[in-house]
């Protein structure tokens, strides 16, 4: 057996047998499939070893796609597995294939079945390595072979209800099959007959913002007389994410090992109605099959982070019933590209039990500028020209201008003075009265671009501008194309779109006191009415055709 090789999607390319099989396809009419495999993307690093009888066998992250000794033997072996359990010979005119890691299972059913072959391969790079190394063309010419994309399973394309399961892509792509499995009539609990309150499982992160957004929902849920399981991961389990997150490999491995039984363990035990993933929950494929195995209840997804920084929601995505998102008008090409039909819109919201007016705020956190979160480069940016310039000139005192929250390690001089003890990480707690006790509280959203203080375009609207109005806190939020269905500008909230116009806000709203508390009441108002963790919790229900939460409106669908 000779040794591993990195392939490159120029060398796959170059192979002879892949324009023949590209062509069979343009012939067949495969528009819409091809159409998908020509995309510009980032494609998954290969490799490839020849076996031990000659044969090219794909490597996807360090894992054989075939056996290494005899890969037509191995899958001659899988085949008579798949006969045996009935699959080959069970009714209909169509049989459907997971995962093509190697040409010999879908050619070894070809020889055998006159059924057609619908071949579903979610990694474009795996796809086009395997057919420049087998020629279809015969088969995809005459419709024996029809290969799928993520396109046709976000049309809805009906499935055959059995699946044929390539191993190595079930352990790659387990998202995806569960995915197929639900297009293949895989049943999930129907809220809609339910009777009783319902029971919900929810899984937070180890760490990170949207920890605070699954324990607002928790309380939510309990405030609703919901049974309610929340997953409170202990201290071991978060050393061993800070360790993954430095080592990475075989330490996330381990990580998702144990949290994955341990969430199946508790389903199984609490048997819930619905179970409800925050984004970056420590769930991988197989942690999320083995919760579909405990039960019918549907697996939803709410992705409350910026979905193009973390590679791990294209891989997972699919594997959930039901994906909420809060990017509106940016995530929906993506949603396609993963195969999705359902998923919904559903902003941020805020906890009005937590974050409140009437607090007794201590010193230490009262100041006229206030500003709380993480220091991203763009806050940076514009928080040191505040420090530098205007702050100085206002007047004001100099403590009275103070930065919370962490991650600013390395700040200019003048805005290192502004950090709350140094920069530390505050609690929720403590984030509650920080907006309470600041008179006038910016909000700037996060951006990784160092050159820009603002970032208009970005799709999303933070926590924050939520927390802020629950809080009956005025603030003064940089401009986003999401927020005006959400609050009023002028009535609700300030919005400035430059950082020139900051100075004279400030001025004006400490100035004129009156006017923000009358803003910060109005705005909490409509969190309220609106805006609640209950809302959303509410939005989530009646997707899954739940009627039991009150008249709160469903989100709008993609």
């Amino acid at each position: 057996m000779s040794d591993q090789k990195t392939l490159t999607l120029a060398e796959i390319k170059s192979r002879p047998l892949l324009g023949v099989n590209l062509r069979a396809l343009e012939q067949a009419g495969a528009d819409l499939f091809l159409d998908w495999l020509g995309l510009e993307r980032e494609y998954s690093a290969l490799a490839e070893v020849t076996a031990e009888n000659g044969q090219a066998v794909v490597v996807v992250s360090g894992q054989s796609q075939a056996s290494r000794r005899d890969p037509r033997q191995d899958a001659e072996r899988w085949l008579a597995r798949q006969r045996e359990s009935g699959l080959l010979d069970g009714g209909g005119e169509d049989l459907l294939l997971f995962g093509l890691g190697s040409p010999w299972p879908a050619a070894l059913i070809l020889a055998e079945s006159r059924k057609r072959l619908l071949l579903y391969e979610p990694d474009p790079a795996v796809l086009l390595a395997v057919l420049s190394r087998r020629d279809f063309s015969r088969e995809l010419a005459d419709g024996r072979l029809k290969m799928l994309s993520p396109w046709h399973l976000a049309k809805g394309l009906k499935l055959p209800a059995g699946i044929l399961v390539h191993p190595p892509a079930q352990r790659r792509q387990a998202g995806s099959l569960m995915l197929l499995r639900r297009l293949a009539g895989e049943k999930i609990r129907d809220l809609a007959a339910l009777k009783r309150p319902p029971r919900l499982m929810i899984v937070p992160p180890l760490s990170g913002g949207s920890w605070p957004v699954a324990v607002s929902l928790a309380r939510a849920a309990e405030g609703a007389a919901y049974e309610t399981l929340f997953l409170d991961w202990d201290e071991d389990l978060r050393r061993l994410e800070n360790e993954a997150r430095r080592n990475g490999g075989a330490q996330l491995n381990k990580l998702f090992e144990k949290t994955g039984r341990l969430a199946a363990g508790e389903a199984a035990a609490f048997q819930p109605d619905l179970i409800l993933a925050l984004a970056q929950a420590p769930l991988d494929g197989p942690a999320l099959t083995r919760l579909r195995d405990q039960g019918p209840a549907p697996l939803v997804f709410w992705l409350v982070e910026d979905f193009r920084y973390f590679s791990y929601v294209a891989e997972l995505a699919p594997a959930y019933d039901l994906l909420f998102h809060i990017q509106e008008g940016l995530i929906e090409k993506s949603l396609r590209d993963w195969g999705l039909a359902r998923a919904h819109y559903l902003p941020l919201a805020a906890d009005p039990g937590l974050f409140r007016p009437d607090l007794s705020v201590p010193p230490e956190f009262q100041a006229d500028l206030s500003f709380m979160g993480a220091g991203y480069p763009n806050r940076r940016r514009l928080l040191s020209r505040l420090a530098e310039d205007y702050w100085p000139r206002s007047g004001r005192a100099a403590e009275a201008f103070k930065v919370f929250g962490s991650g600013w390690a390395g700040a200019d001089p003048a805005l290192k003075k502004r950090l709350f003890e140094g920069g530390r990480r505050v609690s929720l707690a403590e984030c509650a009265l920080i907006y309470a006790g600041g008179r006038v509280n910016l909000n700037l959203h996060s951006s990784f671009s160092s050159r820009a203080e603002l970032n208009p375009e970005s799709r999303f609207v933070n926590p924050r501008t939520f927390e802020l109005a629950a809080a009956g806190a005025l603030q003064l939020v940089d401009e986003r194309p999401l927020l005006a269905p959400l609050f009023s500008e002028g009535r609700e909230l300030a919005v400035f779109r430059d950082y020139r116009e900051l100075p004279d806000m400030i001025d004006h709203y400490l100035n004129n006191p009156e006017a923000g508390r009358e803003m910060g009441q109005a705005a909490r108002a409509r969190v309220l009415k609106e805006h609640s963790y209950r809302h959303r919790l509410a939005a989530i229900l009646n997707c899954l055709a739940y009627s039991g939460t009150g008249e709160v409106q469903e989100p709008a669908g993609l």
